[in-house]
């Protein structure tokens, strides 16, 4: 009888001591498929055990009951976090547990370029592998966000910032959009809001002029001088005659300004209209939305491109013109070109 009882538990230890020895090799010992890190994307709502099965199908963890089961005995399971997560091969489970509980996700940097348009910001995240281009663009115009984030316009055109982001590849369009509006407001803040209103400037008003200064300057000290240019005319009730205007709307756009663009009939075309456009024509940067604010006190009413980056400036249309026959001397463009504004 004792021999028996001996017998049991000795029994049970070395069963104790093969379970303890499996949870351990289990727990300890990486896949080991491959010898290259492997991307994995845990999106926003899975749970631990969806995340435990993607985890065995991508050959991260070597078992999927395993890994759940540790993720719940641990207290972890309702810890791991969504987002990109970059994993070696060579991770035990418990070093991949540890990277998804504290959410040590891959993250992707992108620089959107001032003057970006709406349909740049699509493309530029789609190419990113960040967002759906359809979704970015069905976005801009959908009211119902643009109420959420509290533009009364009817596009995100010219409130998506143009900076250098870090976004994750789990984060929904929505995010990143509202995020973009988030640093607009930063660097628009709300006593440069009352600077524009003192100027008679709705905020949508700076943020169209801010466009047009930005698709026309290329020399930062030229911005107040031509964001003066256009509150000269305004005044006096003439076309802005600004030429990215007049190619707003054409997808994809990237050739010369030509007379017959300027003779479209389009509510962007400030040659064939008077005052402001029907919106802003790209994202404006800060320097931009500043030197509408402020512009420069000059009596100018007309620029030219020198074709080097810089612009000739002009108080009458007689001195205009010479300012275009000289550019059109350097550049030897026909007569069928834009004369500028």
């Amino acid at each position: 009888m004792k021999f028996r009882v001996a017998f049991l538990c000795h029994l049970v230890l070395l069963i104790g001591a093969a379970a303890g020895f499996h949870v351990w090799n289990a727990w300890h010992r990486p896949a080991g498929n491959g010898i290259f890190p492997q991307a994995v994307i845990v999106e926003e709502g899975m749970t631990a055990r969806a995340i435990a099965r993607k985890l065995a199908e991508t050959r991260v963890v070597s078992d999927e009951t395993d890994f759940y089961v540790f993720s719940v005995i641990t207290g972890n399971a309702h810890k791991l976090q969504a987002g990109e997560y970059r994993l070696s091969p060579f991770f035990t489970p418990a070093q991949i547990l540890d990277h998804l509980s504290r959410g040590r996700i891959v993250t992707h940097r992108v620089t959107f370029p001032e003057g970006s348009t709406v349909d740049d910001v699509a493309r530029i995240l789609a190419e990113s592998g960040l967002a759906r281009r359809e979704r970015v663009l069905e976005l801009a115009g959908d009211r119902a966000f643009l109420d959420s984030l509290e533009i009364d316009a009817p596009s995100l055109e010219g409130y998506l910032f143009p900076d250098t982001y870090t976004f994750r590849k789990s984060q929904a369009e929505e995010s990143i959009l509202r995020r973009m509006v988030q640093t607009f407001r930063k660097n628009f803040p709300e006593a440069l809001r009352d600077h524009a209103a003192q100027r008679g400037l709705t905020v949508h008003d700076t943020v169209i002029l801010a466009s047009l200064v930005e698709k026309e300057a290329m020399v930062d000290e030229e911005r107040p001088l031509i964001a003066a240019v256009f509150f000269n005319r305004l005044l006096k009730d003439m076309p802005l005659q600004s030429d990215p205007t007049a190619v707003y709307d054409i997808p994809g756009f990237n050739g010369p300004i030509t007379r017959h663009h300027l003779e479209r009939e389009t509510p962007y075309n400030t040659y064939t209209r008077t005052g402001l456009p029907a919106g802003p024509i790209c994202n404006p940067g800060k320097k931009s939305l500043e030197a509408v604010l402020n512009p420069a006190d000059v009596p100018y009413l007309y620029f030219v491109s020198n074709n080097d980056g810089t612009h000739s400036f002009s108080v009458s249309y007689s001195e205009h013109l010479r300012a275009v026959k000289q550019y059109r001397e350097r550049l030897g463009a026909s007569s069928g070109d834009s004369e500028g504004s």
